[in-house]
């Protein structure tokens, strides 16, 4: 009896040592990726994967080293693979998509969290990526998760950081200057707080003329409140030079005699541009992942010049020089520490009001 349980004990030695192993590498690949200071999104895809192949490779292993007969052994391989091919066949359009997706996007970095993008008729800002999907903060401060399927088979509109163009349009007859009605909405452009305005004649109708006003705006953070306000600084620089801003077959139809369609000036409130803008409470959570973001490029540019600063130690020979070059080391040191520490509270604050 006892003789028995002895060779069952060394029969499964093999197979145990396997399931061991595939643990140890589970726990290694996590802590390996913890301690990595590229983003968390990026981590989680590549450790996701990473997981599933260790996961895969280790039931291979373990199956074919079971002390079984070669018959049982061939059928629980075969019974394994009639399981992944019908898995891969059933989700390829779904989850072995979304996957694929997910790491294609990672290695093309297309995006990060914080940027404005739109992605059909999505608008908004990453907040986190992650192996699936990923979640956009939309304009009315909800969120949304989007498959990476979806993102990887539709165009991806990338909106600038700064120096990103805005534009509307107005349709105005054709007895209107076009210098007059160009220089108008030039003034508007620069009265939203663009820069470098220009416009554009879009369409020649039967009725109308179409201009479209562009201009330059340097943080693309205001890029909501910033095209409102265009909208509505076109208005009133038409209204102030006496434009008329309805459509022109209406003067077709109707009986107003010599009546102008401006509405009468009012006091206006030039503090508007200087308000608060909306966007740092309907994107607050966007910005929090864009400031963690930036916070790790700036460990990562630490780091390179920690790499210069060393490999120029090893060259020089003046006792000054080198311990000034020692000294900066040890506050580039230092402040590593306080951006990792700043970091990892963020994340834990973050954890906390989820």
């Amino acid at each position: 009896m006892m003789t028995n349980v002895f060779k069952l004990m060394e029969s499964m030695m093999t197979p145990t040592v396997v399931m061991l192993l595939v643990v140890v590498l589970l726990i290694l690949n996590r802590w390996i990726f913890n301690r990595m200071r590229s983003a968390a999104s990026e981590r989680s895809i590549t450790r996701g994967a990473i997981s599933f192949v260790i996961v895969l490779a280790g039931l291979l292993a373990f199956l074919l080293v079971l002390p079984v007969e070669k018959s049982l052994k061939g059928q629980l391989l075969g019974f394994l693979g009639i399981v992944l091919s019908a898995g891969i066949a059933l989700s390829s359009t779904t989850v072995l998509g979304n996957l694929i997706a997910g790491i294609m996007n990672n290695s093309m970095n297309r995006f990060r969290n914080g940027d404005l993008i739109r992605i059909g008729d999505l608008h908004g800002r990453v907040t986190k990526k992650s192996i699936f999907h990923t979640e956009i903060q939309l304009e009315d401060s909800n969120f949304i998760t989007v498959p990476n399927l979806y993102i990887a088979n539709n165009p991806v509109k990338l909106i600038r950081k700064t120096n990103s163009v805005l534009a509307t349009t107005v349709s105005l007859g054709y007895d209107l200057p076009r210098a007059q009605v160009e220089k108008a909405l030039k003034e508007a452009a620069l009265a939203a707080g663009l820069s470098d305005p220009y416009v554009y004649i879009t369409g020649l109708g039967d009725f109308s003329v179409v201009y479209k006003v562009h201009g330059f705006l340097d943080d693309s953070g205001k890029y909501f409140s910033a095209s409102s306000l265009l909208n509505a600084m076109v208005m009133d620089k038409l209204h102030e030079a006496k434009i008329e801003i309805v459509s022109p077959a209406f003067m077709y139809q109707r009986r107003a005699d010599d009546k102008v369609f401006v509405p009468r000036q009012l006091a206006a409130d030039r503090g508007e541009a200087d308000r608060s803008s909306p966007e740092d409470q309907v994107f607050d959570e966007a910005i929090k992942s864009e400031k963690i973001e930036a916070k790790k490029d700036y460990l990562r540019e630490i780091d390179r010049q920690q790499e210069a600063l060393k490999e120029q130690l090893k060259q020089l020979k003046d006792e000054r020089e080198i311990e000034k070059i020692k000294s900066t080391i040890s506050m580039n040191e230092a402040l590593k520490e306080r951006l990792a520490k700043s970091i990892r509270e963020q994340i834990d604050r973050d954890k906390e009001t989820d």
